[in-house]
């Protein structure tokens, strides 16, 4: 049944006297176990797609940066199944680090979920979360190869800074950087335009992240269960959100908006962030306070004249645990050098008195 792509929890079932939520559990549990004999003769380490949804399937992030442990997958990924029959197709929000990391995320959905990827989008231009399409399409037939989608700012982003990225990569993954292989960077040939739009079974908004520069979020409505979001380079399912590169004030706004964006859901809905595992519905809001939070500490530090090799701070309300992340020290730097310029600019000049 394996080989087949038909696991062994697909054709077990409860019994009949179980209530429902310990039947699902007990289905997840022989699908855990079932999903790593499945992979077990693909390349690579054994990726373990765990269901979140009817046709919605999660391969969740190692946590904090790539190194040659974890080979760069440090973003999570999700497929979806829209469709059914043999006229369903299967999309994958990211494609991992490397291509060979596609190639190794092809066989393993392949043998686990019965199907082939056909569509890869790329939310935005992180390496560890696009450079798996190179993979993905070498792995597929000629008469089905893998489609890459993209907002045109996102490849407009790829384009640019990948061929830098890829080398500040190669550094962090040391002996695994021979996953990179000589050409790693496949640009999508299917772009978006706009603010909004739908693509396939899902909804996506385009959202700044710096000036000039983008991400995408995306909402999948599975039949039978709550909308799932997903906010690569927004939300972190483990501890403070990243702001390398970004503007925080940014940051805050685009946060809200996903707020606003997914209220309409109800407390139900769940987010896929970066990293680490799932969030409830109030996490936009929590990431939009933690941004409000760090730049108002920030502009009051430097008002005050504080040392900005200090500690970074917390403050009522910051999470439980947040105040020691490693990234919470990283945002807090970046929160100075954001206000500094601000606080410490002349005020303007009074307009020339007429004679």
């Amino acid at each position: 049944m394996l080989t087949q792509g038909q696991p062994l929890a697909a054709h077990l079932s409860a019994p009949a006297h179980l209530a429902t939520p310990l039947r699902a559990w007990v289905l997840t549990v022989l699908w855990l176990l079932a999903a790593p004999l499945a992979a077990a003769r693909c390349p690579g380490l054994a990726l373990v797609l765990q269901p979140l949804a009817p046709g919605v399937w999660w391969l969740p992030s190692a946590l904090g940066d790539s190194d040659a442990g974890n080979r760069g997958q440090v973003s999570n990924i999700v497929l979806v199944r829209d469709g059914r029959g043999r006229q369903a197709r299967l999309w994958a929000l990211g494609s991992g680090p490397s291509p060979a990391f596609g190639r190794a995320l092809a066989c393993q959905v392949q043998r686990q979920l019965g199907q082939p990827v056909r569509a890869v989008v790329s939310p935005w231009a992180r390496p560890e979360l696009v450079l798996g399409v190179a993979g993905l399409r070498a792995a597929a037939p000629r008469h089905a190869p893998v489609r890459h989608w993209a907002h045109a700012a996102v490849a407009d982003a790829m384009a640019a800074q990948c061929p830098q990225c890829v080398q500040r990569l190669r550094q962090r993954l040391g002996d695994a950087a021979a996953d990179l292989g000589a050409a790693p960077i496949h640009l999508p040939e299917h772009l978006l335009q706009g603010d909004h739009g739908v693509l396939g079974p899902f909804h996506w908004w385009r959202l700044p992240r710096a000036a000039g520069r983008w991400v995408t979020v995306w909402r999948v409505a599975p039949a039978g269960a709550p909308p799932v979001w997903l906010a690569h380079g927004l939300l972190q399912g483990a501890g403070p959100p990243d702001g390398r590169d970004a503007d925080l004030a940014l940051l805050q706004q685009s946060s809200r908006q996903l707020a606003d964006l997914a209220a309409a859901d109800g407390p139900a809905v769940r987010f896929v962030g970066e990293q680490g595992p799932l969030l409830p519905s109030g996490a936009p809001a929590v990431h939009a306070a933690y941004w409000t939070g760090l730049l108002e500490a920030a502009r009051a530090a430097v008002e005050r004249g504080d040392d900005e090799t200090a500690s970074a701070p917390g403050w009522p309300g910051l999470p439980a645990g947040w105040q020691a992340q490693p990234w919470h020290a990283i945002n807090w730097q970046r929160a100075w050098r954001q206000v500094e310029p601000e606080v410490l600019a002349p005020p303007p000049a009074p307009p020339a008195s007429r004679p």
